[in-house]
């Protein structure tokens, strides 16, 4: 008998292989990839919307936790900047929403026949969604040189938000360290 935890999982799994998520990377295949790093710059700047916000009252930081646990998964340790990191890690991310708008130029209406296409009222369908990217930057600390960039896309709807963050980091660094 399966559990319902089994299920969850099999379920999640099976959404997450289901996404549209498109995950890029690409780093320098002479770098040295290091066991410590920092985050560059604030964690509430972490995640910004098109107008340069933050996407979510708090979500700067629940996306730096999100962030850390990814990073510390793969065997990288987070120090302050003061205590010499090897690795710096840059995040960046935006939203746009967008609207997009079908216009069939057609209806199905009743007449004496039956239904059939007709003139009389155009259908519309209007979808609202947004386009989302991360980009995961890590760079040596000395050299100030990028070793690694992970970037995700994908479209999801309002309020989709921190799901979809948490997917971005975990599809992205499953690609870190790159293959030797």
């Amino acid at each position: 008998m399966v559990d319902r935890a089994s299920r969850t999982l099999a379920f999640a799994l099976a959404l997450a292989a289901c996404s549209s998520m498109k995950v890029q990377t690409e780093y320098d295949r002479n770098a040295d990839f290091k066991a410590t790093a920092a985050m560059h710059g604030s964690s509430s700047s972490l995640v910004r919307s098109s107008r340069r916000r933050p996407a979510t009252p708090g979500s700067g930081k629940r996306f730096s936790r999100v962030i850390d646990q990814a990073l510390a998964s793969k065997g990288l340790t987070r120090v302050t900047p003061d205590q010499s990191p090897e690795l710096l890690v840059a995040v960046h991310g935006w939203a746009i929403n967008r609207i997009d708008v079908q216009s069939y130029g057609y209806n199905y209406a009743a007449t004496p026949y039956g239904f059939y296409p007709t003139m009389a009222t155009p259908a519309m369908e209007v979808r609202q969604y947004r386009d989302g990217t991360l980009i995961i930057d890590l760079v040596d600390a000395r050299s100030k040189q990028m070793v690694w960039r992970g970037t995700a896309t994908d479209t999801f709807s309002p309020g989709m938000e921190a799901q979809k963050v948490a997917e971005a980091v975990s599809k992205t660094l499953a690609e870190y360290p790159p293959p030797k």
